[in-house]
């Protein structure tokens, strides 16, 4: 699993208690996540264990294995939406029930949300990069904005 912060990818084994779906995992009250085999920027050698703080994580990138945790889609309306952090963005959609406007979902929010069908653009060394992702979790908490770019 992929995690952006301040300081960039943190790449490691999240521990997720097993049958917990990753969103309402990343949306609990642990104030640290708890990885194993990690690899941080910058860094040559992976350590064994980190406890990352969860207000410190801006992006989260799942593994193919992870147990999601989604809501279905019950006829949700698509967003298209930008998501700025310190650091780079997200572009992608955004699915809402019908009648719930992006501000309203995402400027009280505090959690971690999903965004489908991303661009990430991410201002690392040494240099800038652009990728794409079927699904990424971004920290309301700590974006700085989002923008609606269009609704389907």
């Amino acid at each position: 699993m992929r995690l952006f912060t301040p300081t960039g990818w943190v790449i490691g084994t999240l521990h997720v208690p097993e049958g917990v779906g990753l969103l309402p995992f990343l949306n609990g009250d642990e104030a640290f996540f708890r990885m194993t085999n990690v690899s941080l920027p910058e860094q040559p050698q992976s350590i064994p264990f980190l406890a990352l703080q969860r207000k410190a994580v801006l992006v989260v990138v799942p593994g193919d294995d992870a147990l999601l945790g989604l809501h279905e889609d019950d006829g949700r309306k698509r967003h298209e939406v930008a998501c700025l952090f310190d650091g780079g963005l997200v572009m992608g959609t955004l699915p809402l029930p019908k009648g719930v406007r992006v501000s309203d979902e995402l400027m009280q929010s505090q959690e971690f949300f999903a965004i489908e069908d991303c661009t990430l653009g991410i201002d690392a060394s040494p240099e800038p990069t652009m990728e794409a992702e079927e699904l990424v979790f971004v920290h309301a908490a700590e974006m700085f904005g989002v923008a609606e770019l269009e609704a389907e």
